[in-house]
C-alpha cells in the first residue's frame, strides 16, 4: 500500500485494487490500437486480393497491327471512362481513327468497343483493333510512333479503387481528372 500526504495533510492511501484496475486498462488500449491496425490490414489485403491491372497495347508486323487490351490484375476491372483523342481532335473510340486514313490506304479492319460499365474479368484479352493491310498498317504504326494518338482508360476494382491506363503504364487516379 502506498500512503502520501497532499497539500492539506491529509493522507491518501493507493490500494493495490487500484494499481490492477490501471494495468487492466492500459491492456485493453494496448489491444484495441492492435485490432485497429489489424484490421487496417485486412482491408488493404482484402481490396488487394481483386486488384485489376489494365494494360493495351500494339503488336504489329508487315502486314498486321493488333491492339489489345488485357486485364493483368487478379479481380474483375469495371470500365469507367474511355478518352481518345487524334492530334487533340476527340474519337469516341479508338477504331474512330480509321476514319483519319487517306482513301488510298482504306483497308477492312476489325474492332471492339469500351464503353462505361463494360466489365473485363482477370486475364480476360480484348481486340480493340485489328488491321491486316499492310500499307494501312505502315500508316498507323507511323501514327503510333510519333504520338500523335492519346488513348487513356480509367477503371475500376468492385471497391470502387480508380486507376488510369496510358498503355504500358497505370496510375493510380481518378476519372475524369
Amino acid at each position: 500500500m502506498a500512503r502520501s500526504k497532499n497539500s492539506s495533510g491529509r493522507t491518501f492511501t493507493i490500494r493495490p485494487e487500484m494499481f490492477i484496475a490501471l494495468f487492466a486498462v492500459i491492456i485493453s488500449m494496448s489491444t484495441l490500437v492492435v485490432y485497429i491496425y489489424q484490421s487496417n490490414l485486412m482491408k488493404q489485403q482484402q481490396k488487394m486480393s481483386v486488384w485489376p491491372y489494365l494494360i493495351y497495347g500494339p503488336s504489329w508486323g508487315e502486314d498486321y497491327l493488333i491492339i489489345n487490351l488485357t486485364n493483368k490484375g487478379i479481380g474483375p476491372a469495371i470500365i469507367k471512362q474511355v478518352r481518345c483523342s487524334f492530334e487533340g481532335k476527340e474519337l469516341d473510340d479508338l477504331h474512330r481513327i480509321m476514319t483519319y486514313v487517306p482513301d488510298s490506304l482504306q483497308a477492312p479492319y476489325r474492332y471492339s468497343s469500351l464503353w462505361a460499365g463494360q466489365v473485363l474479368m482477370a486475364g480476360e484479352n480484348l481486340e480493340i483493333l485489328s488491321v491486316k493491310t499492310p500499307k494501312t498498317v505502315a500508316y498507323l504504326m507511323d501514327i503510333l510512333r510519333n504520338r500523335n494518338i492519346e488513348f487513356e482508360i480509367c477503371y475500376a476494382s468492385v471497391y470502387g479503387d480508380t486507376w488510369i491506363s496510358y498503355g504500358m503504364g497505370v496510375k493510380e487516379g481518378r476519372c475524369g481528372d
